[in-house]
Order: structure tokens, then sequence, then C-alpha cells
């Protein structure tokens, strides 16, 4: 008898020629869960044919794009073939372990698996919702029609044991998927926040060319207005050149995102500034940005550092009253690097700051709660830092981020 450890039944990227996807309702969670789902299954197989004396066993479960496959096989001299969509949505409804030789109304479906040699199968996971995968045995003395009691409860047993570590993989991986669209789409709302910003920014060097060229052809023989004409058009273009590429740097992930990457802290400061300065101008508040010297590129992606700093920063623009600052700083050593920052709005009230990082949590009543610190935090922390709210001895708020120093070289 030969059980087929993990990595030795062949996953292909595609699906096979020919099948069809299954319901994506079915649909388990991506690659990263495949291979501990298949591990998981592997075990449980060999289990299942040693406990039964079963001569063939197998697992079938479903790749991210909906196509069954064979996750684990233990078969006497019989390559493992992958199921139809069909068969897999027609065991998928079994409500326990059962002889597929039986008559009932997927009578005609199940026949598939037969045809492949089994005549055992339960599902495993919760009777509504999607399946981990199937169990499958078969074997001389489990006809189909005629398996043994024993048979069915081996089954049994062995989707209780797959359901609690098969059901929690995949509830990880899930979320896993849905962090990543949060952070995505708390970045989109942020970004959204400037939309109107961008605009004005935009229409205003715009409004300086178009009264230029009205002018033009009244002043064209004006030697002195020609040359005013082509430096302030020349300046304005150029102003509205480098607000769009600081929006794109935003809006824009780079190629290299992980913890890996290399990011200069003071650029990324000075561009968080640039591109806020119109929204802190509209409420009276300046943005002051400070640097120490020899600052180390810190070990966390340009994109994902924006990111961080960005939250930070609409949420200090937002709390700080007319004429206030917002600052934002860093310094640091060859360790690490130290980002600070800070308003001069009320404050964050003692018994509301074990809250302030939960998500949906906000102190803005007129608006619903975000989850820009939330995820600002997490971004942080996979880095390998941590982030903060501090104490500021003259009132306000102070966010703390703290980042390890990229390698050098």
């Amino acid at each position: 008898m030969r059980v087929d450890a993990p990595g030795t039944v062949p996953f292909p990227s595609r699906a096979t020629p020919g099948a069809q996807a299954v319901d994506p309702a079915l649909a388990l969670p991506p690659a990263e869960f495949l291979s501990d789902l298949q591990s998981l299954l592997a075990a449980a197989v060999k289990r299942l044919v040693e406990t039964t004396g079963c001569t063939l066993g197998a697992a079938w479960a479903l790749r991210p794009d909906g196509s069954p496959y064979v996750a684990a096989a233990s078969m006497e001299g019989v390559a493992p073939i992958a199921p139809s969509a069909e068969c897999f949505a027609a065991l998928a409804r079994l409500r326990g372990p059962s002889d597929l030789g039986r008559g009932g109304e997927e009578a005609a479906s199940r026949s598939a698996a037969i045809e492949h040699g089994f005549s055992a199968a339960v599902r495993v996971g919760a009777p509504d919702s999607p399946p981990v995968a199937i169990l499958l045995v078969g074997g001389r003395e489990d006809p189909p029609g005629a398996v043994r009691p024993r048979t069915l409860a081996a089954l049994a047993t062995a989707a209780r044991r797959l359901e609690a570590p098969g059901a929690a993989a995949a509830a990880l991986s899930r979320l896993g998927r849905l962090d990543e669209e949060v952070r995505r789409l708390d970045r989109l709302a942020a970004l959204g926040d400037l939309v109107a910003e961008v605009v004005h920014e935009v229409r205003n060097p715009l409004v300086s060319v178009k009264t230029f060229l009205q002018l033009l052809p009244q002043r064209i023989d004006d030697p002195e207005f020609r040359v005013r004409f082509f430096e302030v058009v020349a300046g304005e273009l150029r102003r509205i050149e480098r607000l769009l590429d600081v929006v794109l740097e935003h809006a824009r992930p780079r190629a290299s995102q992980g913890v890996e990457a290399a990011t200069p802290v003071e650029s990324a400061l000075s561009s968080v500034a640039r591109l806020l300065t119109h929204r802190a101008l509209e409420r009276g508040v300046q943005i002051e940005t400070e640097t120490g010297e020899a600052l180390p590129a810190a070990r966390v992606g340009e994109d994902r550092l924006r990111q961080v700093l960005l939250n930070l920063a609409l949420n200090a623009i937002d709390a700080t009253p007319q004429g206030g600052k917002v600052r934002l700083a860093a310094r640091g050593d060859a360790t690490g690097v130290e980002i600070t920052v800070e308003d001069q709005g009320p404050g964050i009230p003692p018994e509301l700051r074990p809250r302030i990082f939960e998500p949906f949590f906000s102190t803005k009543r007129d608006r619903p709660g975000g989850l820009g610190l939330t995820i600002s935090r997490r971004i942080v922390e996979e880095s390998g830092g941590s982030l903060a709210l501090d104490d500021r001895p003259e009132g306000g708020a102070l966010f703390r981020v703290r980042l390890p120093a990229a390698d050098p070289g």
C-alpha cells in the first residue's frame, strides 16, 4: 500500500483540462492554505486506510479558482484522478458518512466517485458551510451498497478530527484576504478625502495661466509682459506636474513592499507634507517637517510608510484648531528610525486611549469611525516596528512610529 505524502500529489497551477469550476461559494482560500490542508488530509487518509483496511483512500479539495483536485491519496496500483466539478458538488451536499451505492437524489453524480473506485465518502466541514474537503475510501470488503458500518464510523471520526483545524486554517486565510482588501479600501478612502484639495490646487495655477492667455493678444508686443508670461506659465505648469507626481506616488503602490524594502524616511515625510499642504492651509494650519542628520532608511515598503504617515497626518490636521501647527519629525541611528506626528488639538482623553486602535472606533462625532489607525499599526508591526500614542506636554496628541533600519547595502 502506498500513501502519497504532502507534495507528491500533483498540484497544477491551472484547472485540469476539461474540468469545470465549482460554485465560487464552495471555493477554498488561497494557495498558502493549500499546503497546510494537504498535510492534514494526507495524515487523515493514511489513518483511514490503516483503520478500515481499505485498498483505496483519497481526499478531494478545491483550489482557489474552484476547480477540484486530489489533495492526498493512497491507491494500490491506481493513479489518482481529479473529480469533476459535478461529482465534487454532489458529495459536498452529503450530510454525513455515506455509502455511495445507496440510492437517492445524488445517485447519478455519486456514480462518478464509484467509477473512481470509491464506495463511501464524507464531507469535512460544518453542514451549513462550504466543505473543507471530501474524504473517500473503497475496497473489496466495502463494495458500493454494502459498505461496512465500521468503515462509515471511521469516516465520521476522520471528518470530526479534521473539522476544527481545517476550519481554523480556512478562517485565518480568509481573514488575511479580508485584511488586505480593507487596507486597499483605507488607502483609497484617504486619497478620496484629498480629491477636492487636489482639484483646488490644480485649478489655481490654471486660473493664472488662463489670465495671462487672455491678456496675451493685447500685450503681445510688450517684451516685459512676454518674459513674465513665460515665467509664470512655466512655473505654474511645473507646480501642477509636481502635484500630480506626488498624488501618483501615493496612489500607485511601489513594486517592493516587503519588510526587506528600504525607504528614505525624509522623502516620505516631505512627500506627505506637500500632498497635504492645501488641506492644512484651508483649515488655517501649518505643517512643519524636521529630520535629523544621517537618517537611515527604514525597513518598510515606501508605499506602506506613506500610507501610515498619510493616516496620521490627516488625523492631526483635522484635530488641530485654526492657527495651530502639525509637526512631522524623524530621527534615528544605525538601529532604527523614530517618526513623530504631533498636533495641537485637544488631545485624546485617557479613558479613550486604550480604544483608539480598535477597528471602527473614532472620536469624530460627525463621521463614522475609520480604520486608519488600526491599519497603520498593523503595517508598522508587520515591518518589525511599533506605533503608540504618547503624551505631549504642551497638549495635543503625539503618535510615535518606531521602525528598524534597513540592512546596509
